[in-house]
């Protein structure tokens, strides 16, 4: 009797256990899957700063596994599991449950079932995943007009390529209008604001300008706003910022003087490949529309020590119009600090009053835009 007892609470001990396993105090769950998975370790982290915190960790058994964490409002985490290159990045909300199936070569390939805002999340993922898609195709393209095809087909390529940049940007404002009161909208935000191909940084000032006040306190959000405010003094609307460097003769020369009708501020340098391919199209245009009051002011972030190279590259490119460079590469004072340039060519299209208008225009697209300028 007593060996029988004995066998019975073992039996309950276990059975209690496995319950309380099973029974995690969970208001949000991640089922997942993952064809071929067995013994993986999975986890379910955040961030705190830079630093990842496990919030839950499990181990994967013939490909299944759940995972989850209690939260009290919607926070962005990550799923990672062993073997998997990256991590998945989930928004957890309360009582909205997601479904997982893991793709082995990289998790970020992974197809992800769900509700509520991380629905909202993955939507506009796979928007923006639709746009790199059409960039790529293009940039494949454009690779191949290179080798056999005409400036012509390469131009037009070119120009397709900005108007998704173009049509990408004006997505993420509206989704960003759209979710302004919540974690999705304020992640987007965020991301806009350390976009390299420049979104427009006085709309994005304005679209936080109708946040709520608990949404503008999401570290998210009161970060990129500082990033968005500095960068916004040189997005199209504001006042370009002054600026004076040495011309290749040795003198001061600032915006202020070089200022036409219509003003190009052209960031390039020597070593830089894409800029001198841009070169004898942006002679062209100066050649024709300088006569009615075009100026183009040349910034080089040519290197410390290579002025004859700057010097060499102007005369071969046959560039007539004021140029300027302090010879400190990415370190140049006007480049970093006044117009955040972080990759090049870049340029900078300024009206009769010194307002910019545009920015990074190409070809035809840049000589229609100085063309309207001109007749305002």
């Amino acid at each position: 009797m007593k060996k029988l007892m004995i066998v019975l609470f073992s039996v309950v001990l276990l059975y209690s256990c496995g319950n309380k396993e099973a029974k995690k105090d969970y208001n949000v769950t991640i089922n997942g899957t993952q064809v071929g998975g067995n013994n993986a370790d999975v986890k379910l982290i955040k961030y705190q700063g830079t630093k990842p915190v496990t919030v839950d960790s499990t181990m994967m058994k013939e490909g299944h596994f759940t995972i989850g964490a209690k939260i009290d409002k919607p926070e962005l985490m990550y799923l990672r599991v062993t073997g998997v290159p990256s991590d998945l990045p989930l928004i957890l909300e309360k009582g909205q449950n997601i479904n997982a199936d893991i793709n082995a070569q990289h998790i970020r390939k992974s197809a992800v079932v769900s509700e509520g805002l991380n629905k909202k999340f993955y939507d506009y993922l796979d928007k923006v995943m639709e746009f790199r898609k059409r960039e790529d195709r293009l940039g494949k393209l454009f690779q191949a007009a290179k080798q056999k095809g005409t400036q012509k087909e390469q131009e037009d390529i070119l120009q397709k390529y900005y108007g998704i940049e173009d049509e990408k940007h004006e997505y993420e404002y509206k989704f960003v209008a759209d979710n302004k009161d919540n974690l999705v909208g304020a992640l987007v935000f965020e991301a806009v604001s350390f976009d390299k191909s420049e979104p427009n940084y006085n709309k994005l000032l304005k679209i936080y300008d109708t946040f709520s006040e608990d949404t503008k306190k999401i570290s998210n959000v009161s970060n990129a706003y500082k990033l968005i405010k500095s960068k916004a003094a040189t997005s199209e609307g504001s006042v370009a910022p002054d600026f004076k460097a040495p011309t290749p003769e040795g003198k001061m020369l600032s915006l202020k003087e070089a200022m036409g009708k219509v003003t190009v501020i052209d960031f390039w340098a020597s070593w830089c490949r894409p800029c001198r391919a841009e070169n004898p199209f942006v002679v062209e245009i100066y050649k024709k529309y300088h006569p009615k009051g075009l100026n183009i002011i040349g910034v080089s972030l040519d290197k410390p020590g290579n002025k004859e190279a700057w010097v060499k590259a102007i005369k071969d490119d046959h560039l007539t119009w004021y140029q300027v460079s302090n010879l400190k590469f990415w370190n140049d004072p006007i480049a970093r600090e006044l117009y955040h340039v972080e990759s090049i060519p870049q340029t900078f299209i300024l009206d009769k009053n010194g307002v910019i208008r545009a920015k990074n225009l190409r070809r035809g697209k840049l000589e229609a835009k100085i063309k309207e300028l001109l007749e305002e």
